[in-house]
């Protein structure tokens, strides 16, 4: 999703801000939960465990998930306006119903759909969104109470999908960005506001997602981590920064052991910090004497079809780190092709197709092998809207992996 549809700016209570952190302590209670819950199936290597050897193929995805609403509405609010706080929860409660309109269950069993199709041995999400709410709120009082009702849990609904198509997968690591929450009008059946102001908050996450029904041996992840960049984008009138960062996990697949990192970037409306976040990443949780295979939504379209030419994107700078784009080593001859954003806010305009590329999956170090990318336009085959699960193409990569001269163990 691009920045303006997920923005990170947090709301006014009658008087004063209520910013409710990067994460929020019941938030990042029930991330922990939940990663800590699905990833003791997915049995990660103990030090020292070697990976059986076995067939040299590794399969990945990256999805950007989209929160399914503009906010575009919210930001560009006046905050000296003195109607700033009714014109702020009038526009909160249009995103909350657009995200309601966008169907997340819906659109979560279209992306389960085309991961089984694929069967990846690893994936990442971006964009999995946590939605609660409190009702009736408390902030325009003055209350800092959090909600804390599940309204859709993105990553929740996708393990449940895939579960139920016979797919077994578990939350490897999570990585819990800007955590907002927004006054906001509660409208009855007839669609007229009731009198009580709700309380509606969104976490944003990505997710890295690894396979547990693979023989034993075959497929094993360790070290879980997570961090958040340090240059990000603030809202000083509103005293609020959107938190954007990474995960990662080791994976021993067949023998070969490497490091997976998933991150979202900031949007290419702010090229300098994209690139500092960029230089971040680079210095940080890819700087590793492991192979790494480096996945995401990095919002920076390699043909600047997005932005003038002048502008910085982290693009250039992956390459010059010594990563090879799967898309580009697979179609030197199609720059212009690989498309993966441009669908409508609404997912409801056919006519509104795909116009950049800016999901990827990078590969660095010995071994790693390009057999396929392949964008995948996630088509509900409905005739209403949601149309598509996500603005974005799922993008599907295999790296064959050459033989290693020896085994190789887990650190």
């Amino acid at each position: 999703m691009k920045n303006e549809r997920s923005d990170g700016s947090t709301l006014p209570s009658a008087g004063r801000w209520i910013p409710r952190g990067r994460t929020g302590l019941l938030g990042a209670i029930a991330s922990l939960l939940l990663s800590s819950a699905l990833l003791a199936s997915a049995l990660p290597v103990q030090a020292g465990e070697m990976c059986s050897n076995g067939r040299r193929g590794f399969n990945t995805m990256t999805v950007n998930l989209y929160i399914g609403a503009g906010t575009e509405n919210i930001t560009a609010l006046d905050p000296t306006d003195p109607n700033y706080l009714v014109n702020l929860v009038t526009a909160v409660t249009g995103v909350y119903y657009e995200i309601q309109a966008s169907q997340p269950p819906v659109r979560m069993q279209g992306v389960a759909d085309q991961v089984v199709d694929r069967m990846p041995d690893v994936f990442a999400v971006e964009e999995a969104t946590l939605l609660r709410i409190q009702s009736p709120g408390d902030i325009v009082q003055g209350g800092t109470t959090p909600a804390t009702v599940v309204v859709y849990d993105y990553l929740q609904l996708l393990v449940d999908a895939l579960q139920a198509r016979g797919a077994h997968y578990a939350v490897a690591a999570t990585s819990v960005e800007w955590d907002i929450e927004m006054p906001m009008f509660e409208l009855g059946l007839d669609g007229n506001p009731t009198g009580v102001i709700d309380d509606v908050r969104q976490t944003d996450r990505e997710a890295i997602l690894v396979r547990t029904d693979l023989p034993p041996g075959q497929l094993r992840v360790s070290h879980p981590q997570s961090g958040h960049f340090t240059n990000l984008l603030v809202y000083p009138s509103l005293g609020f920064s959107v938190t954007r960062g990474w995960c990662s996990v080791d994976v021993c697949a067949r023998g070969d052991s490497f490091h997976y990192v998933c991150t979202h970037l900031e949007e290419e409306t702010y090229p300098q910090l994209q690139v500092l976040q960029a230089k971040e990443l680079l210095a940080g949780p890819v700087k590793t004497s492991l192979p790494v295979v480096l996945v995401g939504d990095f919002n920076a379209d390699p043909l600047h079809r997005d932005r003038p030419l002048s502008d910085p994107t982290a693009y250039p700078y992956v390459i010059r780190a010594g990563f090879r784009d799967t898309w580009a080593a697979l179609h030197p001859f199609h720059p212009a092709g690989g498309l993966t954003w441009g669908h409508d806010e609404f997912l409801a305009n056919p006519t509104e197709l795909f116009d950049r590329r800016i999901d990827f999956v990078f590969f660095r170090g010995p071994g790693f092998v390009p057999v396929k990318a392949e964008p995948i336009d996630m088509v509900l085959n409905r005739t209403q809207p949601p149309l598509w699960a996500s603005d974005h193409a799922a993008l599907a990569a295999e790296l064959l992996i050459e033989p290693a001269p020896f085994a190789v163990h887990m650190k």
